[in-house]
């Protein structure tokens, strides 16, 4: 970061990275882990200051110094450094701020930056250290569904869709054996792309693709986090509306599309993994659904993202077990 930084543009981001690198030098490597702690081995009073300039970094704007910065970041939840549940800007912070910043970094347009963009998101749901759920989950969604939607490159739209369907099979394994300590494999690209996306399916695309999904699921690590699998009850979770900023380009998902909040009545006893599995196959179902307007009948895109996501549903109902076949909730909703 601080080698690709514009010196006078960008000196409070060099700044916070050498004194990150001396904070750094003086922490022991004692071995002991603070459990309050978003980053392993490192307390939780320095786990903000030593994230801070990766936050810095994205938040620049600056496609140089913001793809070492996403490399940091992927390193952060393949390897299961980063630790905890990441719902709000309430529940964690720092983590949450990261993430969000990752997709809004996206926005950037250049081809290595959304390739990095999507390749922390997928690590970063497939990390067995962090649950990414609530409104921070329907906004990795949502990022990936606007890569998908709005890049030029055949090839990363081609990424996008496989990231979006090894997401939805990283979701809803996990909420089929309620555990975040599961076995997922890889997707494959060519299954996804034999239809709708035939055009894909040129030179080395299919290839580069598949290995781009394979080398982030083979790169995770980290011993699940038990404690994210506790039960709640289904009355206790709060509406799960994203706090996106409006005024985006019509090529994105509109923050409508991609909210829903939980809904009241009794105290059924659930998990957080199968709450949000509900909760995404319910929008993906709502954005299914969604019609053009009388002004623009012929909406290409509108038409891409429906199709997209009857794509994922069908993903989610081909491999999904019991529970999304007999649940009562999921069949009334399917």
């Amino acid at each position: 970061i601080i080698k690709n930084a514009a010196w006078r543009k960008h000196s409070h981001i060099v700044s916070s990275c050498k004194s990150t690198l001396e904070k750094l030098d003086t922490l022991s490597d004692t071995g002991l882990s603070d459990p309050k702690s978003t980053l392993l081995g490192i307390s939780l009073s320095d786990a903000d200051f030593v994230l801070n300039p990766i936050l810095l970094a994205l938040d620049s704007n600056y496609a140089k110094v913001a793809e070492p910065a996403l490399e940091c970041t992927f390193k952060l939840f393949s390897l299961g450094i980063g630790r905890g549940e990441i719902d709000s800007n309430k529940s964690n912070p720092i983590l949450y701020k990261i993430v969000a910043s990752v997709c809004k970094v996206g926005g950037i347009g250049e081809e290595p930056v959304e390739l990095a963009v999507l390749r922390v998101l997928v690590s970063a749901v497939q990390c067995p250290c962090v649950l990414i759920r609530g409104d921070c989950l329907l906004l990795v969604v949502k990022t990936c569904y606007n890569v998908y939607l709005g890049s030029l490159s055949g090839t990363i739209q081609a990424c996008a869709k496989s990231v979006l369907a090894q997401i939805m099979l990283i979701v809803f394994t996990r909420a089929e054996e309620d555990s975040m300590d599961v076995s997922i494999k890889a997707v494959s690209v060519n299954e996804l792309l034999e239809f709708t996306d035939k055009n894909l399916n040129e030179g080395s695309s299919l290839y580069n693709c598949q290995n781009f999904v394979s080398e982030v699921m083979n790169a995770s690590e980290g011993v699940p986090d038990l404690k994210l699998s506790q039960p709640i009850t289904v009355h206790d979770l709060r509406n799960g509306e994203s706090k996106l900023s409006k005024g985006e380009q019509n090529e994105e998902v509109e923050e409508e599309e991609m909210k829903e909040g939980a809904e009241s009545g009794s105290a059924v006893v659930s998990s957080k993994i199968r709450e949000d599995g509900f909760h995404v196959f319910k929008n993906l179902g709502k954005l299914s659904m969604k019609f053009s307007s009388q002004e623009n009948p012929d909406d290409q895109i509108l038409l891409r993202g429906k199709t997209l996501s009857l794509e994922l549903l069908k993903v989610i109902m081909d491999k999904g077990g019991p529970i999304w076949g007999t649940n009562e909730r999921q069949v009334i909703l399917y």
